[in-house]
């Protein structure tokens, strides 16, 4: 998945260890799979499906990436289309699909717009066995994947009796149960900042919950004096303007990720009527222009960095 994942739980008594080991062995090969098999490039699963769906085919979509190729579509329809599971081409072009291969300038509008036509034609998602055809066109769960796989992570540790965990995959993090006697403590970190380890701006305590993170800061590039990001407007083909990160905590971490990625993308002037459609009613915004913000219901749960400012809304 392109990040560091780490997973962290309790045993109640030293006797366990070994336990624990296979427990994090079992989480860890999950992600080895999940990460082989449910990337828009490679030689898993869904690099094979998108070369087939590209060209012109109708695929079947992989058994197991059913039920995620279901969730996406669903918050797909709950956003309007600003989650868009189909921007694989897009990501490509842009460069972000790779570290190694971001670009120094923009792809050309003609670029843009063909790959625009191309999923603007490509049939809904009705849940069947097969999908397609839809030339020039290829899936990505970049915006959702990571949000998915924690909370299976999560499962897989509770059917091993240990049902007190976190996993955090590079900022996309779940938790279940407590720390011991105690709540576990997330911290929310300032996307911009330089420091090493980095600038916090809050903290929390969370109980069986998702605190998901979206930043411009993860891939980017900069041209002219302006910082493209790795967030792409599906409408439009280029990156999104207007926050620096977005926090969303929620009970479904498949929600909170995609759900996130689409109130980023709808931007300072649409997320709140969105949040309102998904059910999303704790949020954490740092803007382009600094300014920090939180809904009320995230704000009273916050302890906040001394020299952080945040304005609370509603």
């Amino acid at each position: 998945m392109g990040t560091e994942i780490s997973v962290k739980l309790v045993c109640g008594h030293r006797s366990q260890r070994n336990d624990a080991l296979l427990a994090i062995q079992n989480v860890t090969e999950l992600m080895h799979a999940f990460s082989r098999e449910a990337w828009a490039w490679g030689d898993g699963a869904l690099s094979k499906f998108n070369s087939a769906l590209s060209a012109g085919g109708t695929p079947k979509v992989p058994y197991g990436l059913r039920e995620l190729f279901t969730k996406a579509w669903k918050i797909h329809q709950q956003s309007g289309g600003l989650f868009e599971p189909r921007v694989a081409k897009l990501v490509r072009l842009w460069g972000f699909d790779d570290v190694a291969r971001l670009r120094d300038s923009p792809p050309t509008s003609s670029e843009i717009e063909t790959l625009l036509r191309a999923m603007s034609a490509a049939p809904n998602f009705t849940g069947a066995m097969y999908y397609g055809p839809a030339p020039n066109v290829s899936w990505d769960f970049g915006g959702i994947g990571k949000g998915y796989i924690v909370d299976k992570a999560l499962d897989i540790l509770r059917k091993h009796q240990f049902g007190d965990a976190v996993v955090d995959a590079g900022g996309n993090l779940a938790a279940r149960g407590a720390h011991h006697s105690r709540p576990w403590r997330v911290a929310i970190r300032d996307p911009r900042s330089s420091q090493d380890p980095r600038r916090l701006l809050a903290s929390l305590e969370v109980f069986n919950e998702a605190v998901i993170t979206h930043g411009d800061d993860q891939r980017y590039f900069e041209f002219e004096g302006r910082r493209y990001s790795h967030i792409l407007h599906p409408k439009t083909g280029v990156p999104v303007q207007g926050f620096r990160s977005l926090t969303v905590v929620h009970s479904d971490a498949t929600l909170a990720d995609a759900g996130g990625a689409a109130l980023f993308v709808a931007g300072p002037d649409s997320w709140r009527a969105l949040a309102k459609k998904l059910d999303i009613d704790q949020i954490l915004i740092a803007k382009d222009n600094g300014v920090i913000q939180a809904t009320s219901a995230l704000a009273r749960r916050l302890s906040v960095e001394p020299d952080v400012r945040i304005e609370v809304i509603d």
